[in-house]
């Protein structure tokens, strides 16, 4: 599966479009460098032993991995013309994460705080509605309260009890349920 067609979102400025290698590696290792960069990943989970600087060879790999890969869908946000982030759906259970799990990054510091999030997550899970899955799941830092905050403002709810994973950082899985399941 890997990627799919562009998709416009409720805000005219924010679209979803395919991954490309050479543009949105360089995009990686900008979005990832220095300390603003170590701070999104450590908001995003990434530990501290793995919150290492990238290179441009990694991140052409990476974003090769979400055109090639089958158990993803992978979109990057455009905001106004320029790429701004990217929004994925692990298809198959990650980790503690049911699927199909939604996640989020928005790697251009400069433009968080604008609606973005919520209207490139809404687009993937109105796609993912159209695919025939009707629940739809995400995880957060529970220290991350812009992760929360977007989730409950898209109606996810908290789903079981925080957890800690093996690097020692307490995560909260989330459920939007179009059916009863346990939430909290």
């Amino acid at each position: 599966m890997g990627t799919t067609e562009n998709m416009p979102t409720n805000n005219p400025d924010v679209v979803l479009v395919q991954p490309d290698i050479e543009r949105d590696a360089a995009l990686g290792v900008k979005w990832l460098e220095g300390e603003l960069g170590r701070a999104t990943l450590t908001s995003m989970g990434v530990p501290d032993k793995d919150n290492k600087p990238t290179t441009l060879e990694d991140e052409r790999e990476r974003v090769r991995g979400f055109i090639e890969g089958q158990d993803q869908l992978n979109w990057m946000i455009e905001y106004q013309g320029r790429i701004v982030g990217s929004v994925w759906a692990d298809l198959q259970q990650v980790g503690n994460v049911p699927a199909p799990a939604i996640h989020i990054m928005i790697g251009d510091p400069d433009v968080r705080g604008r609606g973005i999030g919520f209207a490139a997550t809404s687009k993937v899970t109105e796609h993912l509605e159209e695919l025939g899955f009707k629940d739809f799941y995400s995880r957060y830092l529970t220290k991350n309260s812009g992760a929360s905050g977007l989730l409950e403002s898209l109606g996810f709810a908290k789903l079981e009890e925080p957890y800690t994973d093996d690097d020692g950082l307490e995560w909260q899985n989330a459920v939007k349920a179009n059916h009863e399941v346990e939430k909290e």
